[in-house]
């Protein structure tokens, strides 16, 4: 069973590893990880703010309040004059055992189109195995889209796929604490060729 917090480790790894700066924010009662990336598509300078938090249950209220808490907080870290040579774009999400209907469908109808940015919400629901988020085209910039497509789909991946890394995970850690064989326990012979020592599944 994959909890909140295991999903919410995997985002703050994914931020990091795809070059972002990395800090925890205190939003309202919740600490929630805050990933901040800048990048140039198409002459503009794209400002990333990800934003993710574990909670209990997500409701559609709780994730509109925290997507206004997250936007706030990009606005006051952007950099460039946005509209003209700079966008922000809010990628706000929640993770929780629980979603309910009402923020599936927030999280998955079409964002509104802001001058010079956009929102998206993401709600996982980790017992389900769910990743409700809007992923799709708009028609201002392609390019712009398919960036933030591709930040969203990163930072958040599906639940399966986090589920897939904590097990590979505990799976190393248990390798490295194995105590040597004793004679008449030796594993049968194969065993080490199946389990490969440092190769991640596929696509870490």
């Amino acid at each position: 069973m994959l909890t909140s917090e295991q999903y919410l480790g995997a985002v703050a790894e994914r931020i990091q590893r795809s070059g972002g700066r990395l800090n925890s924010v205190q939003f309202g009662p919740a600490v929630a990880v805050v990933g901040l990336f800048t990048e140039s598509v198409m002459l503009s300078t794209m400002n990333y703010c990800v934003v993710a938090c574990a909670v209990p249950e997500v409701t559609a209220a709780a994730l509109y309040d925290f997507t206004s808490r997250a936007t706030q907080h990009a606005r006051a870290n952007v950099m460039g004059t946005v509209g003209w040579t700079a966008a922000s774009v809010v990628i706000a999400g929640l993770i929780g055992q629980r979603v309910y209907p009402d923020a599936a469908q927030a999280a998955s109808a079409k964002s509104g189109n802001q001058f010079g940015g956009e929102t998206r919400m993401v709600a996982v629901d980790v017992s389900a195995g769910q990743m409700y988020a809007f992923v799709g085209g708009k028609f201002w910039g392609a390019a712009v889209q398919g960036s933030v497509n591709a930040k969203l789909t990163y930072c958040f991946p599906q639940p399966a796929e986090v589920y897939q890394q904590v097990q590979w995970q505990a799976q190393q850690q248990q390798q490295q604490q194995l105590p040597p064989a004793q004679p008449g326990q030796l594993p049968p012979p194969g065993w080490q060729q199946q389990q490969p020592q440092h190769q991640p599944p596929y696509g870490y």
